[in-house]
């Protein structure tokens, strides 16, 4: 029951944003090997670090470290280190795959979403599957930051 509750979910979240289908079997076992292995990045731009992990419920945990901070932090931040959760659904369109992630709720602002860094908000992000090991670079708009990945063996 909770697998159909989460593909309902999934195919309402998808069919809201822009209609895409949603991934095939096939396509999903692109996730698999995410499911018990850490996706790292650096902004090139903030040397804000990210990393993301991917759970086969359709749940992530995101967490980033973003450096020294302009105050000490307080109850209401900036906090160097932050993190966010919430559930995801692969995507296929003719470009390629997007990772659309929703956090969970409250859905309030942290300052790695404020600061526009990948993977904080709720959006669909351009995806490339990639093997464990594998290291690289990506900008993933025009105009936008410059990353390094790696995708890392273990969370």
């Amino acid at each position: 029951m909770k697998n159909r509750t989460t593909l309902l979910v999934s195919a309402a979240a998808c069919f809201a944003l822009g209609g895409a289908r949603l991934a095939s079997a096939a396509d999903s076992d692109v996730l698999s090997r995410y499911f018990a292995n850490t996706l790292i990045w650096q902004n090139q731009n903030t040397h804000a670090i990210g990393r993301l992990w991917l759970n086969a419920d359709g749940h992530y945990f995101a967490f980033y470290n973003l450096g020294p901070q302009a105050q000490m932090p307080d109850a209401n931040g900036p906090f160097q280190v932050q993190g966010r959760e919430g559930t995801y659904t692969l995507r296929h369109e003719d470009a390629g795959y997007q990772l659309c992630l929703w956090p969970a709720a409250p859905r309030i602002a942290i300052g790695a979403q404020r600061q526009g860094e990948l993977y904080a908000g709720a959006d669909c992000y351009a995806f490339t599957p990639h093997e464990v090991g594998e290291e690289w670079h990506a900008t993933l708009a025009a105009g936008a930051a410059s990353y390094r990945f790696w995708f890392v063996s273990g969370r």
